[in-house]
């Protein structure tokens, strides 16, 4: 692959990497190394796919799209959530075409050979009398629901490089488990197309070092940022007496106690205090929708938790948003956010969608353009790696394991 004007070696650009500093151009650029990218790190990543209200009934469906890759999730005859993927055994077509929808079988548009709910092939028209149909399933990907939330695993269930997810959840359940995330629904859906390579995109949302310049709503309704580019231990006699109040409501607190413990997928949380006078993250800190599940307070506070390098969770007391980063080619990356409220809410009665929106799409419009200009940096002849600040130690602890995944 070129670099620089000449050609260099997959291993000596992974070898010469400095330490602290950005990656080299061909990571942000290259199509091979996006290749690599999706066998070593994405398809072996527990992947956030949507929520279970979105498929509700039998038979309901939704397409999962990642890289070169078309996930067909959908609701079996017995209730359980079934993910394939959506190729054909016949000669490989595509057998659901439209994104959404209700089928009784999968049926493949071009030759009509046929599936049933759970992946078995059930009908392949003309083919000879011995022809053993049980031989030619639809191939399965590993699939788990949490609190609602669905995640996909396109790796084989036996594949050492699979982070198990039954440990990343246990360690998460008892920052949600009061909000019962399964009792909610997503009111708001919003694509934000990027002209960038996924790593820019995960790198600029593990840091907070470029909000004061970029984010201007977002370090106004988050006290946290301001203290961040200060003095953090001036700030922490605010985390304590949150944390103390907090606790009295039987909530809980913490931050970041479980990040890096598997290296296959490194998972996080924190909880920490918005900012004095807010419950939410709202533009004026008041409630845009009812409290979700078991809580009966506002402690004030936000969670945050990720499953791994592109899935993020932020949690207020009265809704969920929720970050999908979806690699499609080795410079362009969907970021896909869904806003989530109580299952029994009316938009009107007991939310306004603008007000809940409002920070984390505002939010993520100015994200999308600092990404895309960074890209472009990235792509010009003068670009070389640069040294992470402080602020972005999140973000150079993700480059040093995203190279030490790939080489593996």
């Amino acid at each position: 692959m070129h670099n620089g004007g000449g050609v260099v070696s997959f291993e000596d650009l992974i070898k010469r990497q400095k330490p602290g500093f950005t990656l080299e151009q061909p990571f942000y650029c290259d199509p091979d190394i996006f290749k690599r990218d999706l066998q070593k790190i994405v398809g072996k990543a527990w992947l956030y796919v949507d929520h279970v209200s979105e498929i509700p009934n039998k038979g309901d469906f939704l397409l999962y799209n990642i890289g070169e890759e078309s996930i067909i999730v959908v609701r079996g005859k017995d209730g359980a959530v079934n993910a394939f993927f959506n190729v054909c055994r016949h000669r490989g077509s595509h057998i659901c075409l439209k994104e959404s929808g209700n089928v009784r079988t999968l049926t493949c548009p071009y030759h009509a050979w046929v599936y049933d709910l759970d992946g078995n092939l059930v009908g392949a028209r003309g083919m000879p009398e011995d022809f053993d149909k049980g031989k030619f399933p639809l191939h399965k990907c590993q699939v788990r629901v949490w609190h609602g939330l669905i995640f996909i695993n396109m790796a084989a269930e036996d594949d050492p490089d699979v982070a198990p997810f039954d440990v990343m959840a246990d360690d998460l359940e008892r920052f949600v488990a009061l909000h019962r995330l399964e009792d909610t629904k997503i009111v708001h859906r919003e694509v934000y197309p990027t002209a960038a390579n996924w790593k820019l995109v995960v790198d600029n949302f593990r840091e907070c070092y470029h909000c004061i310049p970029a984010h201007p709503e977002y370090t106004m309704v988050n006290a946290y940022v301001r203290a961040t580019d200060k003095r953090w231990e001036d700030y922490q006699p605010v985390v304590k007496e949150w944390e103390k109040e907090t606790v009295k409501l039987g909530h809980p607190v913490g931050w970041d106690e479980t990040s890096g413990s598997d290296h296959r997928q490194p998972y996080g949380y924190w909880r920490q205090p918005i900012r004095e006078g807010y419950v939410t993250l709202s533009e004026d800190g008041k409630p845009v929708a009812p409290l979700l599940g078991d809580l009966k307070d506002w402690d004030g506070g936000e969670t945050a938790f990720t499953f791994g390098a592109l899935s993020y969770a932020y949690l207020c007391a009265d809704h969920l948003c929720m970050f999908r980063f979806t690699p499609v080619s080795a410079t362009h990356s969907d970021v896909v956010v869904t806003w989530h409220v109580r299952a029994d809410a009316e938009e009107g009665k007991d939310y306004d969608l603008a007000r809940l929106k409002w920070m984390w799409d505002v939010t993520t419009i100015e994200d999308t353009k600092i990404i895309i200009d960074n890209q472009k940096g990235v792509n010009s002849t003068r670009y070389l790696p640069g040294p992470y600040a402080p602020q972005e130690s999140y973000s150079s602890s993700f480059a040093s394991w995203y190279l030490e995944r790939l080489a593996s």
